[in-house]
């Protein structure tokens, strides 16, 4: 399959540069003009279920259109973040592609799957359960929205420190094609070098149909160098597909189809060890907390694989628009790393996990009350399952490092259903002053069962664990014989809760508010 869809996305690719590079002398012309006046357009945003203007909302928001994501020649979301106050999008380290945001100096830098974020991911409007495979390229972005602050009103759960908002380019009536190429090397020649490439297809099949074919490969070769035995780390290989299918039947009615398919091979964390905080060096190998030096016996591994599927429908009725978002969500990764990040076998881990998630929400939103109420109601469904399951390989150096002395097996899956409902409201009291309010009701409910990390008994299987598997028969973790993890505990919890949201918004001027 990744050989296919690698091969599949260099020929969408080699389409889109051919067509590409004939407009590619006139584009150069008109280049700086198209630039300034990308950055002084206004960004529409959906930060409130509905299309609006950035400058119109009483929200926190940093917002940029694809024009401006091209003008500013950012090629990934940790760019883009350097110029928003009070945010960071940045990965964690120790796992390609998880998402380490942070927004207000609300956060959470964990590569545990189970651990719920501060920071919302919303792609196409579907949230995101997990973290992984959701820091990429700036690619086939029609537009990215951060919303500052707390956003669980209309977005639900985890968006204690924001929200941030990915929005993907549609199919278009019009032909189209995009192309991008690029190549990085260090100036000082250390580490491999970095390919990427990039392109899109676009186009109306009938009057009431348009295709949408986008691709994305970059192959890093590591851009570090592992002082143990010389060799680049640091590596990436990773492949993106996208089709979409856009259909507007009538004037009342188009239906949005999206179906994402990503795969991703790295290398593991390039972990250094430095003096502690408290003036106590490594024992083996020590590096300056300035420099980018590293020796680790154990290179590692990353890979994840995501199918992402997205339907969003939007139908005129009772004078406003009824909107339904369906998503649903798989992935399956696996990472080993040296957590002692020394040169030799001292604590090396390897997981696997499996998650996949359901959500649907319908809303409705309209003018009511002589267009002076602006009304969003909606209900929402959330359903996810992760299996989670780690081995700690524990004193290689004991053994020569042909096996580990010690090690230690546990996982556990975790269930998590969630419901809500919402109403919120702007209701213009005059032409300057606005009352927003809103109101959230949500219901969750989490299933947890957990093998806790083991030792093994020095008398059976040499002292070694055997591994046992989480989930159904043949699951994850699973590698020797056929037995299932115990779970030695077990519990479940439901919470209820509201969320509340009362403002106002005075217009100063035609072009500032409070």
């Amino acid at each position: 399959m990744n050989r296919i869809a690698k091969t599949f996305a260099r020929s969408v690719m080699c389409v889109a540069m051919g067509a590409a590079l004939a407009t590619t002398a006139y584009a150069q012309d008109s280049a700086p003009k198209r630039k300034t006046s990308a950055l002084l357009e206004e960004v529409v945003v959906t930060a409130r279920k509905r299309e609006e203007g950035s400058q119109d909302i009483p929200i926190a928001v940093s917002a940029f259109n694809a024009d401006q994501i091209d003008a500013l020649k950012v090629r990934n979301l940790t760019n883009l973040a350097v110029g928003m106050p009070s945010v960071v999008l940045d990965e964690i380290g120790t796992s390609r592609g998880y998402a380490n945001f942070s927004i207000r100096g609300l956060g959470v830098n964990s590569s545990i799957p189970s651990i719920d974020p501060a920071v919302g991911i919303i792609v196409d409007g579907v949230y995101l359960g997990t973290n992984s495979g959701v820091v990429f390229d700036t690619f086939d972005l029609e537009s990215v929205e951060v919303l500052r602050g707390p956003q669980g009103t209309l977005f639900g759960r985890n968006v204690t420190g924001g929200a941030v908002l990915l929005n993907t380019a549609k199919p278009s009536q019009e032909f189209g094609v995009k192309a991008k190429v690029a190549y990085d090397q260090s100036i000082e020649g250390t580490g491999g070098g970095n390919a990427y490439i990039q392109g899109s297809i676009t186009g109306g099949v009938t009057d009431t149909l348009a295709l949408k074919l986008s691709a994305y490969y970059n192959d890093d070769s590591g851009a570090v160098t592992n002082e143990f035995d010389g060799s680049d780390h640091g590596a990436q290989e990773q492949t993106i597909l996208r089709p979409s299918l856009l259909w507007t039947p009538n004037e009342d009615l188009d239906v949005l189809l999206r179906y994402e398919y990503q795969k991703i091979d790295a290398d593991g964390p390039s972990g250094q060890n430095h003096t502690n905080g408290r003036g106590v060096d490594p024992f083996w190998a020590n590096f300056s907390r300035d420099d980018f030096g590293f020796s680790i016996d154990e290179p590692g591994y990353n890979t994840l694989e995501v199918d992402f599927f997205n339907a969003t429908v939007n139908y005129q009725i009772a004078g406003g628009t009824l909107t339904n978002v369906f998503g649903y969500r798989t992935s399956e990764a696996g990472t080993n790393g040296d957590i002692d990040a020394q040169p030799v076998w001292i604590f090396h881990s390897d997981t696997h996990s499996a998650y996949d998630q359901m959500s649907n929400e319908l809303r409705w939103n309209g003018l009511m009350m002589e267009d002076k109420l602006n009304l969003t109601i909606g209900a929402y469904y959330f359903d996810s399952t992760l299996e989670f399951d780690e081995d700690r390989n524990l004193l290689g150096i004991a053994t020569g490092g042909v096996r580990p002395a010690l090690t230690q097996n546990g996982g556990g899956i975790l269930d998590v259903t969630s419901m809500g409902f919402f109403v919120a409201g702007d209701y213009d009291i005059n032409e300057k002053l606005q009352l927003t309010a809103g109101l959230r009701w949500s219901r969750e409910e989490k299933e947890a069962k957990v093998t806790t990390l083991s030792n093994p008994d020095p008398l059976v299987n040499g002292g070694v664990n055997q591994e046992c598997w989480i989930g159904s028969p043949g699951g994850i973790g699973y590698s020797g014989p056929e037995q299932p993890c115990d779970f030695d505990f077990v519990d479940d919890q439901t919470w209820n809760f509201v969320s509340p949201k009362l403002g106002l918004m005075y217009q100063l001027t035609d072009s500032s508010r409070m």
